[in-house]
């Protein structure tokens, strides 16, 4: 059978023995990895929210007017996170994508996947840690860059691409798109330009204002 997989690049053919044992298993099938990936995005929300409700997430004031709003993008996370890292291992083989044909950007469609689940991942990082480090800014900057990617494919759907409302990728998804990244940018300036001593819990403050005892 791994005779019969052609496989879009070199870093595939490595993973030949894993990505065939997963193909065997019918995960690749839409029906199957969605549902659960779309589980394992819902069990990681679950734990997300539970730590943002501790980490002072919802301290600053732009969160705390719109709770839901900021949950339901962070929801969107950790769905990308889940699915995109699916479709990266699914787009490893030729015969599990859209493709008729061998087509020359196909080899960079699996680590453009990886990449988003990156990028997602990174700002759940940030999310769960909810601090301003040099280690966080540093992770401020590469999510940024690629937001900067996320507006360009909004810009050219909504530019370029008809409005259906029957097609996912038409421009009506450019609006959705700009406005959902735009919603994420204003998160990440937040977190960028906050104060180390912001990120503080109330214990760590409560600590670092205590008066120290000399001579006890």
């Amino acid at each position: 059978m791994n005779d019969a997989l052609t496989y879009t690049n070199a870093f595939s053919e490595m993973l030949a023995p894993l990505l065939e044992f997963i193909r065997v298993t019918g995960f690749f099938e839409a029906f199957i990895f969605m549902p659960l990936m779309t589980i394992a995005a819902v069990i990681l929300f679950i734990q997300l929210r539970l730590i943002i409700q501790k980490n002072n997430t919802f301290n600053d004031t732009t969160r705390a007017r719109f709770p839901k709003l900021w949950q339901f993008s962070y929801f969107t996370l950790c769905f990308i996170v889940t699915n995109s890292t699916a479709v990266a291992f699914k787009t490893m083989i030729f015969e599990e994508t859209d493709y008729d044909s061998f087509v020359w950007y196909l080899p960079w469609v699996s680590p453009l996947h990886f990449y988003i689940s990156s990028i997602a991942g990174g700002m759940l990082w940030l999310i769960w840690r909810n601090r301003s480090s040099w280690l966080d800014k540093t992770i401020c900057i590469y999510v940024q860059l690629g937001f900067f990617g996320g507006y360009w494919v909004a810009a050219y759907r909504l530019f370029n691409e008809p409005f259906e409302l029957t097609d996912p990728t038409s421009g009506f998804s450019g609006v959705f798109l700009a406005f959902w990244f735009g919603l994420l940018n204003w998160d990440l300036a937040i977190r960028y330009f906050k104060a180390p001593y912001e990120s503080l819990n109330k214990k760590e403050t409560l600590k670092f204002s205590q008066p120290h005892k000399y001579g006890s």
